[in-house]
């Protein structure tokens, strides 16, 4: 029967070569399903609070000296437990260096070199002038360092050793901040952190307050965004489990389906666990869809299935942070496996077993009443877990490495206007590759995340491009009503794929809508439209948008 299959599908297409090119598009349609998995993730993702300190830094590198008649000349000055010993406290001993100081002076200057340790996060430690003989033209400061006496957490509710700080370390704001970030992690969670005396000179406790109202949540939500063959209308749900470990850890299991009868239809499950330990954080994530249509031949319709599984090991560290900027390093491990059949023959050409690399650095900044977030990334085929090279790959059609560059960047900044609060945000991203791409690493232009406008298309797709999505967001005050207006522009650099399909490399998209929530439901409806594509684009010229999601 296979054999008798085969063989009438291979006369079918060989006989309709042309019109088969023109009506049907394989690419496209695992383009397609690869898109909806993601919006899939994107519905479920965890949005993380960042926190940055809100204290005023002073300047202390160059130390203006008062003049003062009663003064000794200073050539040399000694600070003691100085367990920073960078180039600022050197510039400050230079500076130092042949100054005549007086009583004045030196306060100041134990001032300034304290305002600098506490600057740097260390709140607790203090720099102190002790007796001494300053004929020697030597200045000696103390620097007494703040530790940490006990770490008290309210009804032990989390294991302290996620923390990224412990009994009898000096205590710094930073690791507090990155602490706070840790415990709320996952939702349901207020947390207090207090900084308190402790019995011994110079300690300080740490009390944690942490409020648990629940350690799960339920969320069940319906939006547009499939695809007219499998099913446009999806439903889900989605179940979360906190502290599972008492570690703040999370996990989560979900679920989504098409909603219409029709010949096609999709259907997806995934997990998720994620687990803070300090200035890490490692997370595992697994998707499993799939998805089938009917692909009319002449006379014959031929039922088209695809099946999808990801798999994603990451782990997060950040290296760098201060009162209002943070950079953090990550290493990712992604599997993807597809497979897909016209009718019961597998289609070896589009069948996928590929393990890949990724490498990234994070860069946040917290300006006045802006916040940027971008990151920087590499990532490469790789040999692992029984990662094999696509046949395209085999081929020599396309780089075997698969070298892929990503840089995505958003920006949000409020606007200070007294009669109404409003805020614009930027999205972009920019994809670049020396060599062409097996077909699920390139770039991809139309829908919701990048040029809003082309959701009912197929969208444009090439080895490198770039986009960027504007929004003007008002809230109005009414009922947790938010209106919101965008245009979007990308443009795939290089060849359009199939190659010779489209005339045109540019899109330019335009959308309207509200968002808000009543209670636990939140909605976001909205209207988008095309403004160019090229022509060979098959576009509507007015979409509508929503999804709908109740918390439990």
């Amino acid at each position: 029967m296979k054999s008798r299959i085969a063989f009438i599908i291979t006369l079918s297409i060989l006989s309709q070569t042309t019109s088969y090119a023109e009506t049907v598009d394989l690419n496209s349609l695992v383009k397609t399903q690869q898109d909806i998995d993601r919006s899939n993730r994107q519905e479920n993702k965890i949005i993380k609070k960042d926190v940055f300190s809100s204290q005023v830094k002073t300047q202390v590198d160059f130390l203006d000296f008062p003049v003062e008649k009663n003064c000794l000349t200073i050539n040399t000055l000694i600070v003691e437990n100085d367990f920073l010993n960078n180039s600022t406290i050197r510039k400050i001993k230079k500076s130092v260096a042949g100054k005549c100081l007086g009583a004045q002076g030196i306060e100041q200057l134990a001032i300034g070199l304290q305002d600098y340790y506490i600057n740097s996060g260390y709140v607790t430690t203090r720099v102190d002038v002790p007796g001494q003989n300053l004929t020697t033209h030597q200045l000696k400061l103390v620097v007494m360092p703040g530790r940490i006496e006990n770490i008290i957490i309210s009804d032990d509710a989390i294991r302290p050793g996620i923390l990224p700080f412990k009994a009898e370390d000096i205590l710094n704001l930073r690791d507090i901040e990155q602490g706070l970030e840790v415990l709320q992690k996952a939702p349901n969670l207020k947390v207090k952190i207090n900084i308190e005396p402790g019995h011994q000179n110079g300690y300080s406790n740490v009390v944690i307050n942490a409020d648990r109202t629940k350690n799960w949540n339920g969320k069940v939500w319906m939006n547009n965004w499939g695809d007219e063959a499998t099913g446009k209308v999806l439903a889900g749900g989605a179940a979360y489990i906190y502290n599972l470990a008492h570690m703040n850890d999370t996990f989560y299991l979900s679920g989504t389906t098409n909603t219409e009868r029709s010949s096609g239809g999709y259907k997806s499950v995934s997990a998720y666990y994620s687990v803070p330990w300090g200035y890490w954080d490692y997370e595992v994530f697994y998707s499993s869809s799939q998805s089938k249509q009917n692909i009319p031949l002449e006379t014959w319709n031929y039922k088209y299935t695809g099946d999808s599984d990801y798999l994603s090991l990451k782990g997060n560290r950040t290296v760098y942070r201060d009162s209002n900027k943070k950079v953090a390093l990550s290493a990712e491990l992604i599997k993807r496996k597809v497979n897909y059949k016209l009718e019961d023959i597998e289609l070896a050409l589009q069948k996928r077993d590929m393990t890949n690399a990724r490498f990234g650095i994070n860069y946040k900044q917290n300006f006045n009443r802006a916040l940027l977030d971008s990151t920087l990334s590499y990532q490469r085929f790789v040999p692992f877990l029984g990662g094999e090279k696509t046949p395209d790959m085999k081929s020599g059609d396309v780089s075997a490495q698969s070298h892929l560059y990503n840089l995505n960047a958003n920006y949000t900044t409020l606007f200070n206007v007294k009669n109404f609060v409003a805020y614009y945000a930027l999205s972009s991203g920019l994809q670049y590759s020396p060599d062409k791409l097996t077909l699920q690493d390139q770039f991809t232009l139309g829908d919701r995340w990048n040029v809003r406008g082309f959701e009912n298309t197929q969208g444009l797709y090439g080895d490198k491009g770039f986009y960027a999505q504007n929004t003007f967001n008002l809230i109005t005050g009414i009922k947790n009503i938010e209106w919101y207006a965008g245009v979007d522009y990308g443009e795939i650099w290089g060849e359009t794929y199939p190659q010779g399909a489209y005339s045109g490399k540019k899109l330019l998209g335009a959308t309207s809508g509200f968002k808000g929530n009543i209670n636990t439901l939140a909605y976001d409806i909205a209207l988008s439209t095309p403004l160019l594509y090229p022509d060979e684009l098959n576009a509507d010229k007015l979409n509508v948008n929503f999804t709908l999601s109740y918390q439990l």
